[in-house]
């Protein structure tokens, strides 16, 4: 399954998902005139997801419009960077409240034949911060 952010997919193809570990919230606390420390355990907190992929535009008549698609598509993914929502993993584990705090290309766009024209991809990183 393709990971999704609020009903979009973050990737097209060749999807990696790698989960973090739920943060641990513990408080210590020393007493005065007590030996030791006291101990005091809440439950888990959100965990960072990281998905990578590649990232394609349709297939269009030219270079440039090809490359154009691919980065319309990484803007609007990138205009949900700072909202909540849910994320599905490539599991389809659903994170209910989740934060997108990053969405990024890595690295240069690069253009293939496909179907009678020209399709841009890119590989591309989202960190997601999810709810325990």
């Amino acid at each position: 399954m393709k990971p999704r952010f609020n009903s979009i997919d973050l990737v097209d193809d060749a999807a990696a998902e790698v989960l973090g570990t739920p943060a641990s919230r513990t408080t210590r606390e020393r007493l005065p005139d007590v030996a030791g420390e006291f101990f005091q355990v809440s439950p888990p907190g959100g965990r960072e997801a990281v998905v990578r992929g590649v990232l394609a535009s349709a297939v269009q008549a030219s270079t440039a419009l090809a490359a154009a698609d691919l980065k319309a598509k990484i803007r609007a993914r990138q205009a949900q960077v700072g909202q909540a929502g849910t994320y599905w993993g490539t599991d389809a584990h659903e994170y209910a409240a989740s934060c997108l705090l990053a969405f990024r290309q890595l690295g240069p766009i690069q253009i293939t034949s496909a179907g009678g024209g020209v399709q841009a991809m890119g590989r591309v990183e989202a960190r997601i911060l999810t709810q325990p």
